[in-house]
């Protein structure tokens, strides 16, 4: 059944309401979401500079006065970090120190963790690194390796999920730029889908990072400063390649639609079962929306067609497809963008006649 765009904007009304609700909840959700993930990267920022800030710290002559490993029982798997405590002097006041480096995550792995311990064992004389400002403050290790890119890759998929999101409440927010739309000089371009070369982009970068979280992990190599750097460019140089290789495909896409603003003409490109098309927009009679049910699974799907009418040759109304979807939201949207395109057009005309008046 055909409907124009005034009514599908009633028909789809309490679609919208719900959809509109959603995403009331998805930006209570989000915004829990990224206070989460910003937490958490906040830790990292200042894990990170305390290490780089260490490299200005003086040391001391401290001793070892306990070091074993501690194993912590986890229901997916066990974790192990290596447990040291140390005795330090600084101005004739004594302190002990429990860290061995000043970035305070470890990757829980076996091996590293008997590794830290076997270099440190009980008796053994060390230097101890200390703020000057705070002695309390102190490590055995200040120099830079593997773990200053390893958390942040860790964290690389929940900051993903964050700019994804408001990603999503950018595109809602900005209307046009969420259809399947593009402008290429004066002219309007719908596309039969709506390519995201940037959400590919991510995704990849999320995949690639949660299997490359996974294998320096296990492999015991987070600590590698030359492994971790090989990691993030090749997470960065494929998930650039995915975009632009996605991006390249929406660009070679062919429109479904043409619309001119210079030329003021709307132009259906020619298909493998209809000709090219090409009228002045003043022919235009509105747009429509023809909605068929489909079964699939058992279950009841709709396809949207996305019409526009016109008067052909011979005066007498016409209309031709433009797009087919099965989101009814989508087909509301850009059937009641046409119509205010349409409807621009069509007061461009009557301020011309009233100047021309």
């Amino acid at each position: 059944m055909s409907v124009d765009a005034t009514t599908a904007r009633r028909r789809f009304r309490s679609s919208r309401r719900e959809w509109i609700l959603g995403s009331g909840f998805g930006a209570v959700w989000l915004l829990l979401w990224s206070a989460f993930t910003l937490m958490f990267d906040g830790m990292i920022v200042y894990f990170s500079a305390t290490t780089l800030l260490a490299q200005t710290y003086p040391d001391v002559p401290g001793e070892i006065t306990h070091s074993e490993v501690r194993r912590e029982f986890d229901n997916e798997r066990d974790s192990f970090h290596p447990e040291v405590r140390y005795r330090y002097q600084v101005d004739g006041r004594d302190f002990t120190g429990e860290r061995v480096h000043f970035y305070g995550f470890g990757d829980g792995n076996a091996r590293s963790a008997k590794e830290v311990i076997a270099k440190l064992p009980v008796g053994q004389r060390v230097a101890v690194f200390y703020n000057p400002r705070d002695p309390g403050n102190a490590a055995l290790q200040r120099m830079l390796d593997g773990r200053l890119l390893f958390l942040p890759l860790l964290l690389l998929p929940f900051n993903l999920i964050m700019v994804a999101g408001w990603i999503w409440v950018a595109r809602r927010l900005a209307g046009v730029s969420s259809l399947p739309l593009r402008r290429e000089s004066d002219r309007w371009l719908v596309l039969p889908t709506n390519g995201q070369p940037l959400i590919v982009a991510l995704i990849a970068s999320g995949v690639l990072s949660i299997v490359a979280m996974f294998v320096v992990g296990f492999g015991g190599w987070s600590e590698d400063l030359s492994v971790m750097i090989t990691v993030w460019a090749t997470v960065i140089v494929l998930s650039i390649m995915a975009f632009r290789h996605t991006r390249s495909l929406v660009l070679r896409e062919p429109p479904v639609l043409v619309l001119d603003d210079a030329l003021e003409t709307v132009t259906w490109p020619s298909s493998t079962n209809t000709p090219e098309l090409s009228l002045p927009r003043s022919r235009l009679l509105g747009v429509e929306i023809d909605d068929l049910p489909q079964i699939e699974n058992d279950q009841q799907a709709w396809d949207f067609s996305i019409l526009l009418s016109f008067n052909d040759d011979n005066g007498q109304p016409a209309k031709r497809l433009v797009l087919k979807t099965t989101s009814g939201t989508e087909a509301a949207a850009l059937a009641d963008w046409l119509d205010d395109w349409v409807g621009r057009s069509a007061k461009q005309d009557s301020d011309r006649l009233e100047q021309n008046g």
